[in-house]
Order: structure tokens, then sequence, then C-alpha cells
């Protein structure tokens, strides 16, 4: 964090450099800076390898070279991170970078006259939706966390924020900012051609899930109750905002093909990329590829986030969903690429047009069936888990244990697709967590709940950016 604010002090040393406080003259540059902080999510370590963080994570996929880039990105997945992993300080760094920009925005908004009576109040909106998204991330990962919400000027006004905040507090802050969303006049949902942009029903949605989310934490177990049926509530905003009938009205297909994609009623928040263009081009479609072209990409695959082969078998073999996952080989061990994110029009360079879809209604349904289920209502929850499933191509659920119904159901639904650690989180305790993973890898322990708070950060302000349990502290 002070490094940002440092390498921004040297450009303020130019007597010709814009600044910050010289930059806004005019609405036209609200909206430039707003796009920019929509330009934080499309860079490294926020979506992009977001992957290492959830679904490798979770040994729903797995990291298929265990020696590539020194070891680093198999700490995920043998669970022996430490708090000098790159991966992870680079993740901490690029979600504040995004916190930062949201704050230096929102203190400007008064700096310019506006076109209509409603656009300053809108910009704030969208501003905050991504503050409280990024903030959600940041409290689901780390836990305590620095909580800064307004401009950081100065490395002395740096310093006197750099510390952890109560969890508690941090969920406060994104509840805070849903509600201004949820004032505002801002779009309950965008049309294709604003795709990337926030709405009311992605607001609702963040909002249901932050809910569920505190829910299901131990350490907020007095005030389950409330929070679920805020959740079942929030959910519900969501859902009723939907523009289809039943979820198995729109085809599964609908949300990856790239011509339906952007237009897809299902999907309520995407990160929108834009086809061979080197800067604003996504990389899924290789990155998750296999090890070579003409399958995913025109580009060589990296074989990244492949998913085992017990995950692949967990499928039912009549569900739509399986075909999505083919089967390629590496070093003698079957694993599957994905296809949801294929693009063999994006040219050599493997620049593709593919979306990062970050919220839909599948999700909102789910999340749904969750809340009713921990809240004792288990016909509704079946009711929302089936629809589910029957888009999917599948009967009714008929199991003995709807909870590991609902989560089997969620791991099928978005697989690769970065919500699995999440979702465990919610499914399990703290202790069930632990017995869970560390009898797949005896590495796991109560450490491995949260990621470690990076070193190069933790040595600014030693005290008040304390480690999380288990880490080795130097």
């Amino acid at each position: 964090l002070i490094g940002l604010v440092g390498s921004e002090m040297c450009i303020r040393d130019s007597p010709n450099a814009t600044t910050v406080g010289n930059f806004y003259k005019s609405e036209a540059d609200i909206v430039t800076s707003l796009n920019g902080v929509y330009a934080s999510l499309t860079q490294s370590y926020y979506y992009t390898n977001n992957h290492y963080f959830t679904d490798v994570r979770s040994h729903d996929t797995a990291v298929t070279d265990s020696g590539a880039n020194s070891g680093i990105p198999y700490q995920f997945y043998n669970y022996t991170l430490t708090e000098e992993n790159s991966y992870v300080y680079n993740r901490y760094t690029q979600l504040f970078k995004t916190i930062s920009r949201a704050n230096t925005l929102l203190a400007h908004l008064d700096d310019v006259s506006y076109s209509n009576g409603d656009a300053r109040n809108t910009y704030e909106a969208e501003i905050r939706f991504l503050r409280a998204l990024t903030y959600f991330h940041l409290v689901t990962e780390w836990g305590d966390v620095p909580l800064i919400l307004t401009e950081l000027k100065t490395k002395d006004e740096v310093q006197a924020n750099n510390y952890r905040r109560p969890k508690s507090e941090v969920y406060k802050a994104v509840f805070a900012d849903l509600d201004y969303v949820l004032g505002s006049p801002l779009a309950d949902m965008q049309p294709a051609s604003e795709c990337g942009r926030a709405s009311k029903a992605a607001a609702w949605t963040l909002y249901g899930k932050a809910k569920l989310q505190y829910a299901c934490d131990e350490d907020f177990a007095s005030e389950k109750s409330a929070s679920l049926t805020s959740a079942i509530e929030k959910l519900t905003a969501a859902w009723n905002l939907r523009s289809f009938g039943e979820l198995s009205d729109i085809p599964y297909n609908a949300i990856w093909d790239l011509s339906t994609q952007k237009s897809c009623a299902e999907n309520i928040f995407q990160i929108n990329y834009i086809q061979n263009n080197a800067d604003l081009g996504s990389t899924w479609n290789y990155l998750f590829g296999p090890s070579k072209t003409g399958i995913t990409s025109n580009k060589v695959g990296l074989m990244q986030n492949m998913t085992t082969k017990s995950v692949y078998d967990a499928f039912a073999k009549e569900d739509v969903r399986k075909n999505y996952l083919r089967e390629t080989t590496v070093a003698g061990v079957t694993y599957y690429h994905t296809m949801k994110y294929a693009d063999l029009e994006c040219g050599a360079n493997g620049y593709g047009g593919n979306n990062w879809i970050v919220m839909r209604y599948a999700d909102v349904a789910l999340m749904l069936a969750e809340a009713y289920y921990w809240q004792g209502t288990e016909p509704t929850a079946k009711s929302f888990l089936n629809m589910v499933r029957k888009r999917a191509g599948l009967g009714d659920w008929s199991g003995t244990d709807l909870r590991q119904g609902i989560y089997d159901e969620r791991r099928n639904e978005f697989i690769q697709e970065g919500l699995r650690w999440q979702d465990l989180l919610r499914m399990y305790s703290k202790q069930e967590m632990i017995e869970h993973f560390n009898a797949i890898n005896p590495n796991f322990g109560l450490k491995d709940l949260l990621l470690p708070i990076p070193y190069n950060e933790r040595i600014l302000n030693t005290e008040g950016l304390y480690q999380n349990p288990g880490y080795g502290v130097k």
C-alpha cells in the first residue's frame, strides 16, 4: 500500500504532470477514471490467475506441473503456502489497488458538474459496488484486512491506516456500500452493450452472497438466523429481477457461446473482453486449454486449472455440463480441460473474446437453496436445487444428504468458474474443513483456511499487519 502511494507522490513532484488534484475537470474525466476502476478487474491476479486461489486450492482442479514457476503455483494445491508466495502478494496488492482507485474517484466526484441529476449518484453506485466486490474477496480470503474507505494522499496517511481491522467491520463496510447502491438510480439490469457494468441485480446478488457467507461463518454464529433471513431477502430480490421464466429457458451453452454470452439473460455481471485485442482480450481460452492448438484456442494451451478425474467421474452420464469437460493427458495422468472458454476465432496470439462471468442466475438459485437449507426449509431448498438440475438434463434430487447434494450441484454447475473455495467455507465448519482436506493431504491444517499476509506487506507494520495463524513469521 505504501509503495502505491509512493509512486503517485513521485509523479506529483513533476510540475508538468497531470495529478489527481488537477485531473478532474469534466464528467468525461469521471467516466475515464471509472473505466479505470473496472479495468482493475481485468488485470492479473484479480480474476486472471484467480483459479489458484479457488478451484486449485479446493482440489477440484490440479496443477499439472508441480515445478512450474519455481513451484509457486503448486503451493496452493499441496497446501504449502508461505508468506513469501509471490502470487499471494500480487493478488493482495491488486485487490488493494482496486480499492485505492475506487476511493480516489469517490473523493473527486464533486469536483465536476454532470449532464443530468442522476449521473453523479449512478457513478458513485458503480464505484461502491466494485469496492464492495473487492472487499468481499479480501475478507473471505484473508479474514481481517486493512479497511480503507477514503482517499489516502500521503505516505503518512497510508501508514496510519495500514493495519488489519476485524472482519466484522469489513463485512459491515461491504453491506453499507451495497445499501447505497440499492438506494441509487443505478439500472436494475444492464443491456448487452453494457454487460460489463454494475447493476442493482448484481448488487442484490453480491449482498445475498455476502450475507450467506457471513451466516455460515461460525465466528458470527449468534447472528446466523438473522443473516440467513437477510440473505434470502436479498437473493429473492435478485431472482425477481430476472427477465426469463425458468432457468431451463436459458440453454447452458448460451452462457458460453461467444455469439450469445454478452446478451445471455442468465448472466448478471461479467467482465467484458474484446477479441483479438492485445490489451483488452481474455486469456482463459489458452490458459485452461490443452497443450495443443485448435481445441480451445489457436495458441498452445498452458494446461492450467485442469479438472481432476474424480470430479469428472462425479458427473452423471446424462449431465449436459459434463460435455464441457474434455479428456487430456499429462505425463500419463488423465485430466479434463474445460470448453467453457473456447475461442477459435481469437487469432494466433490467443486474445480471446470470452467474458469472465462473475454472477449468474444459477448461482442465485443455488444460493437460495443453501440459505433455505440452513434455515431448515428443505422443500423450498429442493425446489431451487431442482431448477438447476432440470436445466442440466437431470431429474429431481433424490439423495439423503441435502447439504452434500446442494454443494455437489454447485461444484458441477460452476466447475472452473472460480467459486469453489467460498462454497466450501460455507459448506463446512472450520473443524470439518480441516478434517476433509487433511484426509486428502496431511499438509492441510488450520493455517490453510486463510491466506497468509504477504511478507513484503507485513514488514511495513508487523504489529498492525499480524500474521494469520500457522504461517511462519520471520
